[in-house]
């Protein structure tokens, strides 16, 4: 059950990532800030996550789940990145054609 929870809780934390930044995108002349705003979004989440795997396991397996969020951390920012890169670059494609 907890493994769940864990898997849930990397998939929560970058679909509220990118959504968020996704809807702050609209807001702005530029992605850097919205994805500066989502990948701290995303850093307190998997931090609280980080902090609720470490208490409910024992200490190697606490240790291995954290690295884990770290890595994962790292891969959805990257992605993160690109979709919006992506998204702005359509955004900027679409007003120039209007």
């Amino acid at each position: 059950m907890k493994i769940s929870i864990y898997i849930l809780l990397l998939l929560v934390s970058a679909v509220v990532a990118i959504g968020w930044s996704w809807k702050r995108l609209l807001d702005f002349n530029t992605y850097k800030k919205p994805f500066l705003e989502g990948v701290a979004l995303q850093f307190l989440f998997l931090l609280f996550a980080s902090v609720w795997w470490l208490i409910t396991e024992d200490t190697t397996d606490g240790v291995i789940g954290v690295f884990y969020y770290f890595l994962a951390f790292l891969t959805i920012m990257v992605v993160h990145g690109f979709t919006l890169h992506y998204l702005f670059s359509k955004k900027k494609m679409q007003e120039r054609e209007e």
